[in-house]
């Protein structure tokens, strides 16, 4: 997605195990992992942002509209 389509800077790295996300791209379908607003999950001090989360449904919101829009996403 371009950079400024969900008025976010998406930051790259490496996330290992743990998501449908990594072993799509272990299996060579590069998946981003999107954020749901989760800090320190699995812990008792974790907590979830409302705001991160309103964040993450705009980015799948921008995500399926430019894939929608793609060549690749059209059925002949």
């Amino acid at each position: 997605m371009p950079c400024g389509e969900a008025g976010l800077q998406p930051k790259l790295t490496i996330v290992r195990g743990g998501t449908d996300g990594s072993r799509l791209t272990e299996m060579g379908l590069p998946t981003p992992n999107l954020s749901c607003g989760e800090h320190n999950p699995h812990s008792p001090a974790g907590v979830d942002c409302l705001e991160e989360m309103a964040t993450a449904v705009r980015v799948l919101v921008e995500l399926a509209r430019v894939w929608g829009e793609s060549p690749a996403s059209r059925v002949a």
